[in-house]
């Protein structure tokens, strides 16, 4: 646990061996929020970083177990056929 102190202008400086460990860099958003009287500070997470790191995860994933964009496009097509026909096929025939 680091000591900071806060300036007059209520500015804190995140010690250099946590922004490193955190990956906070220059232009990091950061949100602050109040929990009881402890301050909490969350890196934001912009939703179109996060599928994109999803989609990374995924590519290594299937990579590691050898699929091929065919295999997973049919997996998807697979699926889809059975929630339809969980849903919809005695009302749709």
């Amino acid at each position: 646990m680091k000591l900071v102190s806060v300036t007059k202008k209520g500015q804190v400086t995140i010690p250099e061996e946590v922004r490193k460990k955190l990956g906070i860099k220059t232009g990091t958003k950061l949100m602050v929020e109040s929990v009881g009287k402890e301050l909490a500070l969350l890196r934001k997470v912009e939703i179109i970083d996060s599928m994109k790191e999803l989609q990374r995860y995924c590519r290594q994933l299937a990579r590691k177990k050898g699929l091929t964009m065919k295999d997973i496009g049919e997996e998807i097509e697979a699926v889809r056929a059975e929630i339809w026909k969980e849903r919809y096929e005695k009302s749709h025939g």
